[in-house]
C-alpha cells in the first residue's frame, strides 16, 4: 500500500500513530495525576478485594493492589488518559470494571490532578464459591498446597505494592505446578507489565493448552506476541480467541494492528468491528483507519477517523501530534 500522491512524511507520521498498540516507556513528565477509588458494599467488608488500573490504551496494566479495611485505594503518578479500573471476582464479590478519564485542567502545562471513582461492588450470586483466583470452572481443579501457598503469597506481595517479590512468587507457584492457570496469567501479566516480553511470552504460551476455551489468555499472549513483533502468531490467537468470544472489542482492535501490514483490508474490518462495540475504548482503531484511507488516497476520510479520535480522546498523550496531522491535511487539502 503506497500513497503516491501525498508527502511521506504524513504517512509516516500516520503509521507510528497507527501502532500506538506496541509497549513504550512514556515520558514521566506529566505523570503527576491520581485516581482515588473507593469501593462500597452493602453487606459485607471490602477488604482484600483485589483491584488493577489499567491504561485503556494497549490495555497495559499500570497498578496492582488490594483494598484495605475502608475501601479506600489510591493510583499516583499518572499519565493523562483514559483508563480502566477492575475489581476482580472473589468469593464475595463480582468483578467490575469502571472507566476514568485523567483530564489535567490545562493540558499545555499540566497541574496535578485529582478524580475520584466511587464503585459498587455487586454481591455474588451462588452458594457455592472457591477463593478468588484459585480455583476455577475448567481449571485449576487440582493445585497443590505448595503451589497455592506460593501464589497467595504472589497476591499478597501485590497488595503491599512490591512487584518483584509478587513475580518471584509467581514464577515458584507456576515451577511447583506448571498447570496452574491463574498463577501463570498473573505472572504473564506482571512480566508485560515490566516489560520483560521474552519471559511473558514463555509463561503464557502453555494457556492455550491448559485452558483451550477461554479467550482471555489467547488475547494476554498475543499482546505480549505484537511486543516481540510477531504478528502472524498473534492473529492466530486472537482469531482462536474471537471464535471462543466474538464480542470483546480488545480482540478486534489487537487483530487489527496484527493484520495491519500484510491484510489492510481485513484489518479495517475488525477495526470497524471494534468501534461497533465501543467506540470510546477502541478510540484507537480510529488512528489505523486514518492511516488506511490516506494510503488509498482517502483524505477526507483520514481526516475524519483523526477529528473522531480527538472528540472521544482530547486529552490522549498523542492528541498533540494527531491534531498537528489533522491540521497538515486541512492545509493540503485546500
Amino acid at each position: 500500500m503506497t500513497g503516491p500522491k501525498f508527502p511521506r512524511r504524513t504517512l509516516v507520521c500516520l503509521c507510528v500513530l497507527a501502532f500506538a498498540c506496541v509497549p513504550n516507556v512514556l515520558a514521566q513528565s506529566d505523570s503527576i495525576h491520581e485516581v482515588e477509588v473507593y469501593l462500597r458494599a452493602r453487606s459485607a467488608s471490602v477488604n482484600g478485594v483485589n483491584v488493577r488500573l489499567i491504561r485503556q490504551s494497549g490495555m497495559m496494566p499500570v497498578a496492582n493492589t488490594f483494598s484495605n479495611q475502608d475501601g479506600r485505594i489510591k493510583f499516583t503518578g499518572l499519565l493523562p488518559g483514559e483508563y480502566v479500573v477492575e475489581t476482580s471476582e472473589s468469593d464475595k464479590f463480582e468483578a467490575t470494571a469502571t472507566r476514568v478519564t485523567v483530564r489535567p485542567i490545562e493540558f499545555t502545562e499540566p497541574k496535578p490532578t485529582s478524580v475520584s471513582v466511587y464503585i459498587d461492588l455487586p454481591a455474588r450470586k451462588g452458594p457455592e464459591q472457591a477463593a478468588p483466583g484459585v480455583v476455577l470452572a475448567d481449571v485449576d481443579l487440582k493445585v497443590p498446597d505448595a503451589a497455592l501457598k506460593r501464589y497467595r503469597k504472589g497476591m499478597e506481595a501485590l497488595r503491599a505494592g512490591n512487584r518483584d517479590d509478587a513475580t518471584e512468587e509467581f514464577k515458584a507457584a507456576v515451577n511447583a505446578y506448571p498447570q496452574y492457570y491463574a498463577a501463570r496469567l498473573e505472572l504473564g501479566r506482571q512480566l508485560r507489565a515490566q516489560l520483560l516480553f521474552d519471559e511473558a511470552e514463555a509463561a503464557l504460551r502453555p494457556l492455550g493448552e491448559i485452558a483451550p476455551k477461554r479467550a482471555e489468555p489467547r488475547i494476554e499472549y498475543a499482546i505480549v506476541l505484537l511486543a516481540l513483533k510477531r504478528p502472524k502468531e498473534a492473529a492466530g490467537q486472537l482469531r482462536k480467541a474471537l471464535e471462543l468470544e466474538e464480542t470483546n472489542w480488545v480482540t478486534h482492535l489487537h487483530l487489527g494492528w496484527a493484520l495491519l501490514e500484510t491484510e489492510p483490508a481485513e484489518a479495517e474490518r475488525y477495526f470497524r468491528r471494534a468501534l461497533e462495540l465501543d467506540e470510546r475504548k477502541a478510540a484507537q482503531a480510529h488512528l489505523s483507519l486514518a492511516r488506511l484511507a490516506y494510503a488509498k488516497g482517502q483524505r477526507q476520510d483520514s481526516i475524519r477517523h483523526l477529528e473522531a479520535y480527538l472528540t472521544l480522546a482530547p486529552d490522549a498523550p498523542d492528541a498533540p501530534a494527531v491534531r498537528q496531522l489533522a491540521r497538515q491535511l486541512r492545509r493540503s487539502d485546500k
